[in-house]
């Protein structure tokens, strides 16, 4: 009689064990069920010209299943995971149609990474002939233009560097921390453009001024990003909505891939 009894309390609590886990595994799938899905990058504006440009502001981000209809003499450039990409009217387009023009997301690997600058001679991108042509810029992302102020992203805050659009000249630049009034002195040898920024002002965003000794002192704010994007549509959401608007530039330059036709 004791071993029915301790039989029939043994399948009772195996019973009560099952229904308790099913009652855990349905709350567990329903608390699945009501989180929120991560957030999908989608194509983002980077500029536009043509008849419709006025529909599609730079930062606007579109629908990646939508079709876009483009009329004559339109021009979209859109950035997202698979690079920077133009699209040209007349014609429809979809963004998620795999394009050959697309690049896979790990090509641009090397731009979400902020490094330490070599002591590297980059200047003004020079002619076949050995001559200057165009306009000097910063080489890839993170480079702080010295002479260009306003708002730049890092990544690290211990691996700023800065780059000057003239760099045959033995020079120096001046940085000063604002919130401390701490200065130090950055030297750049002849043929130098990129130098890293002096220890003693770094490990910290916020207002800078960096003075050369010729003109009037530009005044940078350094914003440290959240977090590290994982791919360049996360990085140019990051720096439009942070206000770094010459490094989102620059990675749409740097990540342009061939034109789309329809």
């Amino acid at each position: 009689m004791n071993s029915i009894k301790s039989l029939t309390a043994t399948s009772l609590s195996l019973a009560t064990l099952t229904t308790t886990s099913l009652s855990l595994a349905t709350l567990a799938g329903a608390v699945l069920a009501v989180l929120p899905a991560p957030a999908q990058a989608v194509p983002m504006v980077v500029r536009a010209v043509g008849p419709s440009s006025a529909a599609y502001k730079p930062g606007q981000k579109l629908p990646e299943t939508a079709t876009l209809v483009l009329k004559p003499g339109d021009m979209l450039t859109v950035l997202d995971a698979k690079g920077t990409r133009s699209f040209t009217g007349p014609g429809s387009f979809r963004f998620d149609q795999v394009s050959a023009s697309a690049a896979a997301p790990t090509a641009f690997a090397e731009l979400l990474t902020q490094k330490t600058e070599r002591r590297a001679r980059i200047g003004a991108v020079r002619g076949s002939g050995g001559e200057m042509t165009g306009k000097p810029v910063p080489p890839g992302i993170w480079a702080i233009d010295a002479a260009a102020g306003g708002t730049v992203c890092a990544i690290d805050a211990e691996k700023l560097s800065v780059w000057r659009a003239e760099p045959m000249a033995v020079g120096s630049l001046t940085i000063t921390r604002l919130a401390d009034g701490k200065s130090a002195e950055l030297p750049f040898a002849a043929g130098q453009a990129v130098a890293n920024w002096p220890a003693a002002v770094a490990g910290s965003g916020g207002a800078f001024r960096v003075a050369s000794g010729t003109g009037a002192p530009a005044m940078l704010t350094v914003k440290l990003l959240a977090k590290v994007p994982a791919a360049v549509d996360e990085l140019g959401a990051a720096l439009l909505e942070s206000g770094c608007t010459a490094q989102f530039d620059r990675l749409a330059n740097a990540t342009k891939v061939p034109a789309t036709a329809p």
